[in-house]
């Protein structure tokens, strides 16, 4: 009787666990709302941004992805002056989300799921891994 409740609260436990886990995951990241200082949101300069900007373009993959594209230098920088200061700072804002070689922890994180979900399962459906 012991085990079979045993049994029963660790299967509603994981249960619990894993929709808890997906809720989590299925948050996009970008979506989590916080707290702006006044100061902070308004106070930009255009010089701080366009140097973001350059250190972006200098890096050694995008400037050759850009060169593909049959983009010079010359090209980026005339573009680049002819945006209003709202436009490159919103540009070099978002260079901040980029992930260039992707997020390996994301990567990580979902694997580390994935596996622990494949384990509960194999444990519900009443199968034991040995391993020798």
């Amino acid at each position: 009787m012991r085990k079979i409740k045993t049994i029963f609260v660790f299967k509603t436990v994981v249960l619990y666990l894993a929709f808890v886990f997906f809720l989590i995951g299925s948050i996009p990241r970008n979506s989590w709302a916080y707290f702006v200082e006044s100061q902070q949101a308004l106070s930009f300069s255009r010089e701080a941004d366009i140097n973001k900007i350059q250190r972006t373009l200098e890096s050694k993959m995008v400037s050759q992805r850009l060169s593909e594209l049959g983009l010079s230098m010359g090209e980026i920088n005339t573009r680049l002056s002819r945006l209003n200061d709202a436009d490159i700072h919103q540009f070099a804002s978002q260079l901040d989300s980029l992930m260039p070689g992707g997020d390996i922890a994301i990567t990580i994180m979902t694997l580390l799921v994935i596996a622990i979900l494949v384990l509960v399962i194999i444990q519900m459906t009443g199968h034991k891994i040995v391993i020798k």
